[in-house]
């Protein structure tokens, strides 16, 4: 099955946000996390787990611009 978020006009505009190098906000708070300590990341209610999570879902390490 196909995740509906590689569909349709959603999945047009997002990839081409990322063709013109505009981040993507999900990636911004993945970023932000990232630097944050264990405790920081407990009074937020997010483990290391979700922030890995979330970068994988939102693929943040793939490169802005035209990739293939």
């Amino acid at each position: 099955m196909t995740d509906p978020r590689n569909q349709g006009i959603g999945a047009v505009m997002r990839n081409a946000q990322r063709l013109f190098g505009v981040t993507n906000k999900h990636c911004i708070d993945v970023e932000v996390w990232s630097s944050l300590s264990t405790e920081e990341l407990v009074a937020r209610h997010l483990t290391p787990a979700d922030v890995k999570a979330a970068n994988a879902k939102y693929e943040c390490n793939r490169p802005l611009g035209l990739s293939f």
